[in-house]
């Protein structure tokens, strides 16, 4: 039986570009018109702390429940949309992550078919993140435009990119680990060092030095606040480590383990030059910002989901993958969305954490195949 997506209408990419546009708009429809959105409250009124000088970090429950969790770049940064009246800037902050994800999508070197795939199974873990108004469809898209332009030679861009989405979340600097597969490599921590400048200088145009020195103290101090989250709340590799092995092992050394194991594939440097050993990086990359971020949750998703797509594109496709793949979409991109069986998602799939287990074993899975010589059976563009 052929796949859907192979179909002439479904693998129609003027569709499905039709596709995510609708579903664009529907978000943006419903949060203006009828929910609202908390989080894109946050990012609205920075910009206006940022322009009087007041703390980004503080407390303002007249304007929203939580806390602004971002770099004072941030609030520059996006200043052209803040500065637009709120339900309209609320309304286009959905699309235009949405055309940015796509776009990165379809600059990857996959086959047509392959984009297609990538498509259709991301389509319901896209539409999770935008009704939250995250920003995190654009931090997956920053890290495939980092790896398309290492592979161009263009290291300016790549640092870029990697800088950019540092002062967006700190946890894509994970992208920075792609670095090591290229060459031109003191060229790259140059340029990276110079947009670094570039961009903390930013909100220069917005407040006054002191000011700015000021607010930079305070992200630090609230970076380390949001860390020390409660250990049973976040979706990722150390409420799985806390529940079946121990509370008592801490944040830091869940990391460092995980570094230490995202690193042992630099030991096979005559792979470099590999293709599908450089996507497979890519894949990691994407995977390990979310399941080792110890604050992560379900709208954060969608990177690791294009990780998923990045890893399933040069990996075996043996009876192992296509389990795990089957896994990632029912548990990780299906669990949250209303077709799911509210009792098994309350009852199994929160309490077990099973939206985070299928790309921890993914992860496990992409790193093992860095390291062997096991062959895809596919190609890609």
């Amino acid at each position: 039986m052929t796949p859907f997506y192979r179909h002439p209408l479904f693998s129609n990419i003027r569709f499905i570009v039709g596709t995510y546009a609708v579903l664009a708009l529907l978000a943006s429809v419903k949060l203006v018109f009828f929910e609202g959105s908390g989080v894109y409250s946050i990012f609205y009124y920075s910009l206006t702390h940022l322009l009087e000088g007041k703390s980004l970090y503080a407390a303002y429950p007249a304007e929203y429940v939580d806390h602004y969790h971002y770099a004072p770049t941030f609030a520059a940064l996006f200043a052209p949309v803040f500065a637009l009246p709120y339900s309209v800037g609320l309304f286009i902050w959905q699309p235009l992550f949405t055309a940015v994800w796509f776009y990165a999508i379809y600059r990857m070197p996959f086959t047509q078919q392959q984009k297609v795939f990538a498509y259709w199974f991301c389509l319901q873990e896209l539409f999770t993140s935008l009704v939250n108004s995250q920003t995190n469809p654009l931090i997956a898209a920053l890290s495939l435009f980092t790896f398309l332009s290492f592979e161009r030679r263009q290291p300016i861009w790549a640092a870029f990119f990697i800088v950019l989405g540092f002062n967006i979340k700190i946890y894509s600097l994970v992208a920075g680990a792609l670095f090591l597969l290229y060459p031109q490599k003191l060229r790259f921590l140059a340029y990276a060092l110079g947009w670094g400048v570039v961009m903390a200088l930013l909100p220069l145009l917005l407040t006054p030095p002191d000011k700015l020195l000021w607010q930079y103290d305070l992200w630090v101090n609230q970076l380390l606040i949001k860390s020390d989250v409660d250990k049973w709340l976040n979706l990722s590799i150390h409420r799985l480590v806390h529940q079946t092995i121990s509370p008592a092992i801490s944040t830091s050394a869940i990391i460092g383990a995980g570094v230490l194991v995202f690193c042992t594939v630099y030991i096979r440097v005559k792979r470099y030059t590999e293709p599908v050993f450089r996507l497979l990086m890519v894949a990691s990359v994407l995977l390990f910002q979310v399941i080792f971020n110890p604050v992560s949750e379900s709208p954060t998703y969608i990177t690791a989901v294009t990780g998923v797509m990045c890893w399933w594109v040069c990996c075996p496709q043996n009876w192992l993958d296509r389990s795990l793949l089957i896994a990632c979409f029912v548990f990780t991109v299906l669990s949250p969305s209303d077709i799911f069986p509210t009792v098994l998602r309350e009852q199994l799939v929160k309490p077990y954490v099973l939206k985070a287990l299928p790309c921890v074993l993914i992860w496990f899975r992409v790193i093992y195949l860095m390291h062997s010589r096991e062959e895809a059976v596919v190609t890609y563009g």
